[in-house]
């Protein structure tokens, strides 16, 4: 539950906000003199302050610049009777989060309300991430650690000491190549060779000879034996990656290996023995495939004996904070420069991007912002413009309009209206996870103007 501090001299404003937000699940602290403050923020940890601009005798600007003294992160809004636009600026150069003139509408309090709560997680994620620079678990800090990452964490655990066939399932630049290292590295088959086979990127004519290898003479130009990838993987794990990708003469072959676990080189005829863990992975559906009969179903079940789906990054953007660290980390000797931090609107704008090339892509985002950065911190300009400017993003929807005959133009025009708006009002907030501030800014209209839209369409 988060905590609220009111600190103003109006009591009955004080009692108003407890009841207004007690019921919204804050817990709400008050006091009508600043005295107690200092020691209330150390005591109870309040999550946002809101802070009369006078009390009594005393200046809430001097108030609030104590409370940043003690949190500097610490979002404080600012109430006043006495609205200026002088000091509305002053105090929000002073480091206020916002500042609302009484009497002011609660459900706009609310919504800065949040605003602050998630600006302050916000900030204890980049302090996190700084931290982590210095490490965390390998796994975690390889990974991230929300909830879907630790479920994978935990499959991969449990796999990672078995010999079975593994299927990673996921979109492209989801990190199905890391995963298939990590189950290597915590099996028993360590000590042995992780070779990588890209299947997309070998021509269907070669795949076989790539996988199977051949023999001195088997044909044109084939002057000297080669060994296939499933004979260098003894003894260790090979990765097929892009598996679907491989052609169904080959198919045939790579299901006979995994049942029998003995292949024959091309050109060969003497049976060889191979041990080797197969780990395959794809961002097509093979089933359908299948059905197409584009990839044997027999073949699937072979494969797909433990299946891992790894969720794109939009789906877990907590671990943005995480995965930059690594990233940063990784890529300082490359781009030989050292990085230390984030700037806070950056991580707002990259916890607010969709990711459409998954963690891939935002480790290029955090490469080019490195090698542009020039103090030691990446900042919005180093960002790609279709991030920093995410207010200009739009999107394109087809949307269906029932017309009622018989009315009037006019009533019809308005009904077409009222379910354009609210399927525009619905895609936005799906966009952005029910969030009505970042919702508002797609739809180009003000907070409050959503808040009564969504409130007169029943949303």
């Amino acid at each position: 539950m988060e905590t609220i501090l009111v600190i103003d001299d109006e009591e009955d404003l004080c009692r108003t906000l407890e009841k207004v937000l007690t019921k919204e699940g804050y817990r709400v602290i008050w006091i009508t003199s600043p005295g107690p403050a200092l020691s209330l923020l150390q005591k109870e940890s309040p999550s946002c302050v809101l802070l009369d601009l006078k009390i009594g005798e005393t200046d809430g600007l001097t108030v609030l610049k104590e409370i940043q003294e003690h949190d500097l992160h610490l979002p404080v809004i600012i109430l006043t009777a006495y609205e200026t636009v002088k000091t509305a600026v002053y105090a929000m150069k002073q480091g206020a989060f916002h500042y609302m003139a009484k009497p002011f509408d609660n459900e706009e309090l609310k919504i800065f309300l949040l605003k602050a709560i998630e600006h302050r997680k916000l900030q204890f994620q980049l302090h996190n991430l700084k931290e982590n620079l210095a490490g965390a678990s390998e796994l975690e800090n390889t990974m991230g650690s929300s909830s879907k990452i630790r479920e994978i964490i935990k499959l991969v655990w449990s796999v990672a000491e078995t010999n079975i066939n593994v299927l990673l399932l996921g979109e492209s630049g989801t990190g199905k190549e890391l995963v298939a290292q990590m189950i290597h590295n915590l099996s028993d088959r360590k000590g042995g060779s992780f070779v990588r086979v890209d299947c997309a990127a070998i021509p269907e004519t070669l795949i076989e000879n790539e996988l199977f290898g051949h023999e001195k003479g088997a044909f044109t130009g084939a002057t000297n034996l080669q060994k296939g990838k499933f004979e260098i993987a003894d003894g260790g794990t090979l990765f097929l990656d892009e598996v679907g990708n491989i052609p169904a003469n080959v198919q045939s072959k790579l299901l006979g290996i995994l049942e029998s676990h003995t292949f024959e080189r091309i050109g060969g005829r003497q049976p060889i023995k191979t041990s080797v863990r197969v780990i395959a992975a794809t961002n097509s559906d093979l089933m359908k495939n299948s059905e197409k009969d584009l990839f044997r179903l027999d073949l699937l079940y072979r494969l797909n004996e433990f299946p891992i789906h790894l969720p794109p990054l939009r789906e877990r953007k907590e671990d943005i904070p995480l995965l930059c660290t690594r990233f940063i980390r990784q890529l300082q000797p490359e781009v030989k420069k050292e990085v230390k931090e984030i700037a806070t609107e950056v991580l707002e704008r990259l916890m607010e991007y969709h990711f459409p090339g998954n963690v891939r892509e935002l480790r290029n985002i955090i490469k080019r912002a490195m090698v542009m950065s020039s103090n030691g911190c990446i900042s919005l300009s180093e960002l790609p413009t279709e991030i920093k400017n995410r207010e200009k993003r739009t999107f394109t929807k087809e949307i269906s309009v029932p017309i009622s005959y018989g009315l009037p133009l006019i009533e019809v025009s308005r009904q077409a209206t009222v379910q354009i708006e609210k399927q525009l009002i619905l895609d936005a907030l799906a966009r952005t996870h029910n969030h009505q501030g970042k919702a508002a800014k797609i739809l180009g209209i003000g907070q409050k103007t959503l808040y009564n839209k969504i409130k007169e369409y029943g949303i």
